[in-house]
């Protein structure tokens, strides 16, 4: 059995599409448009941003990437509206299986931990608003080494926060560049599929593939007893 599953927050333990629920003065269409784009130039700037070694904290990348999103769509905004609406962040919705998930990985008395390009100003929180923190033993944020996933410094944070050997611990992700850099960390890893996508293989794969976390939670059961 794992001592420890270390998860990553946004996509897989966190509902991303819930973003939109915040953005109340636009349609449903303009809405969705902006979630979409929004995540995919804060995705886009952070590879930059590691690439050239020009770390900036993961509020203030999301921040740049919202102005840009609402750049691209010809959306009016000032500092208040930015603010604001990065405060989605804050409020995001769980998947519905996540609090009895970690309940049951705690109850197996394996320690549960995250590992997220967020830095504590948005990860704090999101924990405190969703009530998730009495599941969560260990949070860790990639801003103590300025470094983002899927960097191998980001994964080996892991290692001094957790005194032990790599296969002791099982890090699960939605994404397929966080799983390819946890797998080739040397980490056992668990690609959380909620959509049936392909797997973007550009290194190594997923030692499992999940349609959820409760799935992966029975695996365990099944497997590492």
């Amino acid at each position: 059995m794992y001592k420890a599953i270390i998860f990553d927050v946004y996509g897989t333990l966190f509902d991303m599409d819930s973003l939109k629920n915040e953005m109340i003065e636009f349609d449903e269409d303009t809405a969705t448009k902006i979630t979409k784009l929004w995540q995919k130039t804060q995705l886009r700037h952070m590879f930059m941003r590691q690439v050239m070694q020009r770390y900036i904290p993961f509020d203030e990348l999301t921040k740049d990437s919202l102005r840009h999103t609402l750049n691209v769509y010809d959306i009016q905004y000032n500092r208040e509206d930015i603010n604001r609406l990065f405060e989605a962040f804050f409020n995001l919705n769980y998947y519905k299986e996540i609090p009895k998930s970690l309940a049951n990985l705690r109850d197996k008395n394996i320690d549960v931990g995250i590992l997220s390009n967020g830095n504590d100003n948005m990860l704090m929180p999101l924990i405190d608003n969703s009530e998730l923190g009495g599941y969560i033993d260990t949070l860790i944020s990639v801003n103590e080494i300025k470094q983002y996933k899927p960097s191998a410094a980001s994964y080996a944070l892991v290692l001094e926060y957790y005194h032990m050997n790599r296969e002791d611990i099982l890090f699960v992700s939605s994404n397929s560049w966080d799983i390819t850099g946890a797998s080739n960390f040397g980490f056992d890893t668990a690609w959380v599929n909620r959509t049936n996508k392909k797997f973007d293989v550009n290194g190594p794969t997923p030692s499992i593939t999940v349609s959820n976390v409760s799935e992966m939670v029975k695996w365990l059961e099944l497997n590492h007893k």
